[in-house]
């Protein structure tokens, strides 16, 4: 079964906003002081990475961004930046990835209520959403342990 054109423009998207997201992740790794800190970053950035990979995988072959990351980020895809020019201090580097984090689940949110989605491409969604998810939510604990002076 072919993708839609809908499908195809939504998962090049969503494979724009977790590749941003790994490059942002990556960045703020090499920035992190500790290894508490950087360790579960680079982790966070092989996990986008694996989610891209999944989103180019459901995308029918000769699709741009079926065998790569699409050259140009569309509107509204994170700033790779965004946590580069942040202070090098851990907890302002997890502050920032929350910021870049919540951009990326409201990216899949809105994708899986898309009553324009195939049930194909809706089911490639959640399962990269789960991924995406529940990465989070462990950047999001650590942040509030280092908070916590935990």
């Amino acid at each position: 079964m072919r993708a839609s054109h809908h499908d195809v423009d939504r998962l090049t998207t969503l494979i724009a906003y977790a590749s941003a997201n790994a490059e942002a992740y990556r960045e703020a790794a090499s920035d992190a002081e500790g290894f508490r800190v950087a360790a579960p970053l680079v982790h966070r950035a092989q996990e986008r990475e694996a989610v891209a990979a999944h989103l180019r995988g459901c995308l029918p072959d000769g699709v741009p961004g079926s065998d790569r990351v699409p050259a140009a980020a569309g509107p509204g895809v994170p700033d790779v930046a965004a946590l580069r020019d942040t202070a090098p201090a851990d907890a302002g580097l997890l502050e920032a990835a929350g910021r870049d984090e919540a951009e990326l689940r409201a990216a899949f949110e809105s994708a899986l209520g898309d009553d324009g989605l195939s049930a194909r491409a809706r089911m490639a969604v959640l399962k990269a959403y789960v991924a995406v998810r529940t990465g989070g939510d462990q950047v999001h604990d650590l942040y509030r342990s280092l908070r916590n002076g935990v």
